[in-house]
């Protein structure tokens, strides 16, 4: 088990959380991006064996974008671990400590989840921790083929109340987040001030999850920002993709992903299922890809060149119009052991 990582410093141009902070208040936050510079090597992915840290400044034109979080935050357990039943045996856990006392299947709002990070057909299944003993951990929806030895991650997820605590200049009662759910639902919250409530504009909300590897749109009634703090993910992410709109959005705070090198093309039906790019304007528009099955295509169906392809901005995504259900297998950016 691991409770905290040092973080990696690579070529000097990595910092630790609590230098972040620092920063932070110091107002020195002119920097998009101070991190991953020593990652950006010709686009391909680099190694790394402990936590990296750091922060990514999302701006906001007035109107809006989509916003996904580009960061996880610190790992509280690592390890290895038997799975049977949807329930993991650990050790050194505080009973009850992962526990989020009014949960609720979809759309549910755990606290924690478990991410599983041995090879195989699961290698990257982010699974909702129902609750935890001392010694085991007790996950929702868990396959029943997902048994054995496997090798885990358990991460605090990313909620509202994290995006309102990160974010700048930011309206209440104006400025919104949408979902887009399983079966074409759609669901608001509101910025009130200091966390985000439901369109009654009452009900809190500051604990509804943004899932790793997908994100939200977020209306906007002037420019503002919101500075992501967290560990750079470095394990593979499987990404649910849903019949009709979904959003969905690399986990990269360095926006170096390539459209035609993410990987999304395997996860939609070819020449018919749209990844439509919000553009960063503030207008909200979109421009569409395509896959032929394999490739990623511009609009007019054409593949992409990978040297010349479009990158993904850090914190931007896609809305996704498919036919069917299907995953998107994400890799990271950075690979760990």
């Amino acid at each position: 088990m691991t409770n905290k990582n040092s973080p990696l410093i690579l070529n000097k141009t990595w910092i630790t959380l609590s230098e972040v902070k620092e920063i932070m208040n110091m107002k020195k936050l002119n920097v998009t991006l101070a991190i991953l510079v020593a990652a950006v090597m010709a686009g391909n992915a680099q190694t790394a064996t402990s936590d990296i840290v750091g922060y990514s400044k999302l701006n906001i034109n007035q109107g809006g974008r989509l916003i996904a979080p580009v960061f996880h935050h610190q790992p509280v357990y690592v390890g290895s671990s038997t799975i049977a039943s949807g329930v993991l045996s650990v050790s050194g856990l505080t009973a009850g400590s992962l526990n989020q006392t009014s949960f609720s299947n979809r759309p549910n709002f755990p606290t924690y989840y478990v991410k599983i990070t041995s090879p195989g057909v699961h290698q990257g299944l982010v699974l909702d921790v129902v609750s935890n003993t001392a010694s085991s951990i007790t996950v929702a929806d868990a396959p029943s083929d997902l048994t054995g030895s496997v090798s885990v991650q358990v991460i605090r997820h990313y909620t509202l109340q994290n995006l309102a605590d990160q974010s700048k200049d930011l309206i209440p009662f104006q400025d919104a987040v949408t979902f887009y759910d399983s079966s074409n639902g759609k669901r608001s919250y509101y910025f009130d001030g200091s966390s985000f409530v439901g369109d009654d504009y009452t009900t809190p909300a500051g604990n509804v999850v943004i899932d790793p590897g997908t994100g939200v749109i977020l209306n906007a009634g002037s420019a503002s920002s919101i500075t992501m703090v967290g560990v750079v993910n470095t394990k593979k992410t499987l990404v649910p993709v849903y019949a009709g709109e979904s959003i969905v959005a690399p986990i990269d705070p360095s926006g170096i992903t390539k459209v035609s090198a993410m990987g999304l093309g395997t996860a939609i039906a070819p020449y018919s299922d749209a990844a439509s790019a919000v553009l960063l304007d503030g207008s909200l528009a979109t421009t569409s890809f395509y896959t032929n099955g394999t490739d990623m295509l511009d609009d007019s169906y054409t593949p992409i060149n990978p040297l010349t392809s479009p990158l993904v901005a850090a914190g931007n995504g896609f809305i996704i119009n498919a036919a069917a259900d299907g995953v998107w297998i994400q890799n990271p950016v950075i690979t760990g052991n």
